[in-house]
């Protein structure tokens, strides 16, 4: 084999580097099986680079919303390559790294000490200038960026079943909880899925954001790609799709789905009627009967205890809760 012939420091820079071209346009050259294997390296390349687990074959486990790695870009006559770092100061300490080392190449040059500082910043800063590329033949970028699950399928079981009551028990039993940091709020990890709770100054609000992408496509992800949700409020179920009512939609969701304009306004007027859904007497927006306030732009208004006047056209309408 080919990599018989290469070290392991060497394979793993060949992976870093097919693993970059997977975010360029260079990819679009490779083979359909390249272009799954560069981004799965890319994947893997990004999980270490922020602290976490490598995701699985089948799955790929989704980062906490606004988590960053910072990209370093470097360059020389014989090579231009780009590795992410968890944090600037790792990044940094890359650069001061090589730039000691090849501290020589600055002998002689005015302002320039005989040894390198201490300082890592201040170490980059005199050998490759302010903006990176004050040296003739090498330099670098670095920048902060998201980063993004790769838009790949995942590999979901045709035999689905939920696990038994055994089995939910001892993965219940392993769940992690990750403390918040300055990128984001804490939040809960049950086999992928993530659920956040925490206070949302801007609308005043006590937020639950449940995120499921990362689900454990092993376990939880049905062959449609749905995870079954159940969300319970006070013992009161606001949103149920489980096995008895996934994946169908709603008889009041299609009818909207499939409604045009003047339709849809005569389907919210009976569906108030119905006390399947209410009209704000603020704003006039039609909310689904589970919303306690009014979910129109800029509008918090409480669900009144008499909901039945008549809706007018409405804004989108979001998820629904109706007959079967």
């Amino acid at each position: 084999m080919i990599t018989e012939t290469f070290s392991p420091p060497d394979i793993e820079r060949l992976v870093r580097i097919a693993g970059a071209l997977a975010d360029t346009p260079a990819a679009a050259d490779l083979s359909e099986t390249d272009r799954e294997l560069a981004t799965r390296a890319w994947a893997e390349i990004l999980a270490r680079a922020a602290g976490r687990s490598a995701p699985a074959a089948s799955t790929v486990l989704g980062p906490r919303p606004g988590q960053q790695v910072w990209l370093l870009r470097m360059w020389t006559n014989h090579e231009d390559s780009t590795v992410p770092y968890a944090t600037e100061d790792a990044a940094l300490a890359e650069l001061a790294s090589h730039a000691r080392s090849s501290w020589d190449n600055l002998y002689g040059e005015p302002g320039v000490p005989d040894q390198p500082p201490t300082d890592d910043r201040e170490t980059v800063e005199l050998y490759y200038g302010p903006d990176g590329d004050a040296r003739p033949s090498e330099g670098y970028s670095l920048h902060a960026e998201d980063i993004v699950r790769p838009q790949r399928s995942r590999i979901l079981p045709l035999n689905f079943a939920f696990p038994t009551a055994a089995e939910a028990d001892a993965l219940n039993r392993a769940a992690v909880f990750h403390d918040a940091d300055d990128e984001g709020p804490g939040c809960m990890e049950v086999v992928g899925v993530l659920t956040f709770a925490y206070l949302d100054a801007k609308d005043s609000v006590v937020r639950i954001s449940v995120h499921l992408d990362s689900a454990d496509a092993d376990r939880i992800v049905r062959p449609d790609g749905t995870v079954p949700l159940q969300v319970v409020v006070e013992d009161t179920v606001v949103l149920d799709d489980g096995p008895g009512r996934a994946p169908h939609p709603t008889v009041l969701e299609e009818l909207l789905a499939a409604a045009d304009a003047d339709q849809e306004a005569a389907i919210c007027t009976a569906a108030v009627a119905a006390g399947l859904m209410w009209c704000c007497p603020a704003c006039e927006w039609t909310n689904p009967r589970a919303a306690t306030c009014c979910e129109g732009p800029d509008c918090r208004k409480a669900k009144p205890s008499d909901s039945g006047q008549p809706a007018l056209p409405p804004g989108p309408v979001p998820e629904l809760e109706g007959p079967r």
